[in-house]
């Protein structure tokens, strides 16, 4: 049964993320419109102490620290928003939460975005606070690496390109709904099935968002740092996606899945019924906070 809280949260989805989605808004215009809805986002708990720290060439970086249960575990997380624009209160308050259940330090990376900073800019800057955090003496398997949507893609292109550059990788991912297909045809699975159900995402603009993000260069759309579920998953840690059976991009989690078991890369989906996009950060519904428990319980079981 959903929560009445999840059933309105999604009903306004569909008043306003999809809505605005569907409409040939600018950047700018898209910015405004999530910076209005972000003032309903409460703060972060007491119990968790926030830190900014510029210590990247390019962004800003956040440090959240659980005032208490804190352990040497560091949750490296990358927000979500089309690779254009982030939800920063939201996926603040997320990760809050997520480092007090799994009992972990957090560091927020706020990545350059399209279309001032086109790919691959953004995970340069997710590849600076990686080897930031080895140079700060983190263990690389004390480290796991979170992200939502488009910060999951980012966070799979993060792994693949430390396992091309013989880095040592992280203990493991968690994966909220990557959005891991650039090529997104459109003429099957889960982005038909889930076209007209989706309360929160809409294809009417992908066309635009590649376009933005790549910077006009729709021929990279292929490379498996683009579109990791084209990827060679040989190598990787272990991974937990974390995905709606309601979802447009409920593929992308499955065919990911699928290619890291196919090679030997332990992989697990866990799928919620009719659940919006990016329900792990609405922290008033019920879900939010069970969808969040199991995350921390892969972090902590990966991470003793």
């Amino acid at each position: 049964m959903v929560s009445w809280q999840t059933r309105t949260a999604k009903l306004l989805g569909r008043l306003t993320v999809r809505q605005a989605l569907k409409h040939d808004l600018s950047v700018d215009d898209m910015r405004n419109q999530i910076r209005r809805m972000e003032r309903f986002f409460p703060g972060v708990p007491d119990d968790v102490h926030i830190e900014l720290e510029p210590g990247l060439a390019h962004c800003d970086a956040e440090w959240l620290t659980p005032v208490s249960g804190a352990t040497e575990r560091v949750v490296l997380h990358l927000p979500g928003g089309a690779f254009m624009t982030r939800f920063k209160r939201a996926e603040r308050l997320l990760l809050a939460r997520l480092c007090r259940d799994a009992q972990a330090r957090g560091r927020l990376v706020f990545y350059r975005l399209a279309p001032e900073n086109p790919y691959p800019a953004g995970l340069n800057d997710c590849l600076e606070a990686y080897h930031q955090l080895l140079e700060r003496g983190v263990a690389p398997e004390h480290i796991f690496v979170s992200g939502m949507s488009a910060g999951g893609c980012l966070a799979l292109a993060l792994m693949l390109s430390l396992r091309d550059h013989c880095m040592p990788l992280p203990g493991g991912a968690v994966l909220m709904s990557p959005a891991a297909d650039f090529t997104d045809e459109p003429d099957q699975g889960s982005r038909v099935d889930n076209a007209k159900r989706d309360a929160l995402l809409s294809l009417e603009q992908g066309d635009e968002i590649r376009r933005l993000y790549l910077g006009g260069r729709t021929e990279l759309k292929t490379h498996p740092h683009v579109s990791p579920v084209l990827g060679d998953f040989t190598g990787l840690p272990p991974l937990f996606f974390q995905v709606s059976n309601t979802e447009i991009l409920l593929d992308d989690s499955r065919r990911c899945a699928e290619r890291a078991r196919a090679a030997g890369v332990s992989a697990e989906v866990d799928i919620w019924d009719r659940m919006p996009h990016g329900w792990q950060a609405l922290s008033f519904t019920p879900e939010s906070g069970r969808a969040i428990a199991r995350l921390a319980d892969f972090i902590r079981e990966r991470c003793p």
